[in-house]
């Protein structure tokens, strides 16, 4: 869009007419008044003297003409849309359980949750990223954001002795994803795609089933990708050194497939995992498909005053009116 022509002051403009003519009045006046009948061998009018007289009003004219439109401040307009750069929205929903401290994913899978979870949010771009960090109850760590210094600042500090294992031990699944599903609905733009990345074992033991709330995920037209994290046989997970689970009957964690599978196909999402391939490029690759659309466009008004060269036209018809006035019609006469 080509820049558009304003004035901060546009009545100063309506009024120029009667200011001219009212100038003209009071001029013609004061020529009247001042007019001086002079002996005929002291003056003589030239005609040269006489044409010169009759610029006088008309450089007058202009110069006031240029005075006035200076004083009405003229300006270049340009009307501008500025949007943020286009994106979607992603919770991630990362395991803090005690079966996430399992070593069968080296060093443990709590480290590579870590690691997946910052991989991703420093290739997020424009995307809004939240966090929810879960075991047996759930926990918004990040609402949505782009600020990625101060997610991968809280990822570090998602790990499984940031709770208190004894009181919130155990795995709810489906309560993180109603979590996240809270998280998007209330950060809702229209037009923006949503979705969740759940990063976890797969082992549900708490809370409400986590199929049901994959389907309330899908109702909402949240994307739903999940990660698994671990190996596929059963391991033993220390705690501050100790085995869990009694001495007898130790507790022995394994990536749950099929579970995970079950919510992937009841969120119609996708299903990957992270031993088997790079899952954050399956993911991505899901992700570079959904629609994204900028946070928000606002109209601005871009002003940039025009009033200089009018000044520097001001000043040369003001030295020459000075000149011609002053000087060449007042010079004497022999």
């Amino acid at each position: 869009m080509g820049d558009a022509l304003g004035f901060a002051r546009p009545w100063i403009l309506w009024a120029l007419p009667f200011i001219v003519i009212g100038f003209g009045i009071a001029r013609a006046r004061a020529l009247k008044r001042d007019r001086i009948a002079y002996p005929p061998l002291q003056y003589h009018a030239t005609p040269t003297r006489s044409w010169l007289e009759w610029l006088r009003f008309p450089a007058e004219l202009a110069l006031m003409t240029v005075l006035c439109i200076a004083l009405a401040e003229p300006y270049t307009r340009r009307d501008l849309t500025l949007t943020t750069s286009e994106g979607i929205d992603v919770v991630l929903v990362l395991d803090i359980s005690l079966s996430m401290l399992a070593e069968d994913f080296p060093p443990t899978r709590i480290d590579a949750l870590r690691a997946i979870a910052a991989d991703f949010v420093s290739r997020a771009g424009s995307h809004r990223v939240g966090v929810i960090a879960f075991a047996a109850d759930a926990f918004t760590q990040s609402p949505l954001t782009t600020n990625q210094n101060i997610l991968k600042s809280l990822l570090d500090g998602v790990r499984v002795h940031a709770l208190n294992q004894n009181l919130s031990g155990g795995t709810a699944i489906g309560t993180a994803l109603l979590a996240a599903a809270e998280v998007l609905e209330r950060s809702k733009i229209e037009g923006r795609d949503q979705a969740v990345i759940l990063i976890t074992d797969g082992e549900s033991n708490r809370g409400p089933d986590p199929t049901f709330a994959a389907r309330y995920l899908r109702e909402l037209g949240v994307r739903s990708y999940l990660i698994g994290v671990g190996g596929t046989e059963p391991v033993q997970v220390f705690y501050e050194g100790n085995p869990v689970g009694d001495g007898e009957d130790p507790y022995l964690a394994v990536l749950d497939d099929a579970q995970l599978m079950a919510i992937a196909e009841a969120a119609d999402g996708e299903y990957v995992r992270a031993s088997e391939r790079d899952a954050l490029e399956e993911v991505f690759s899901h992700l570079a498909r959904l629609e994204a659309a900028p946070l928000e466009a606002r109209q601005v008004e871009i002003r940039r005053g025009a009033s200089s060269p009018l000044a520097w036209l001001a000043l040369p018809l003001f030295v020459a009116y000075l000149l011609f006035g002053g000087v060449w019609l007042r010079r004497p006469f022999r």
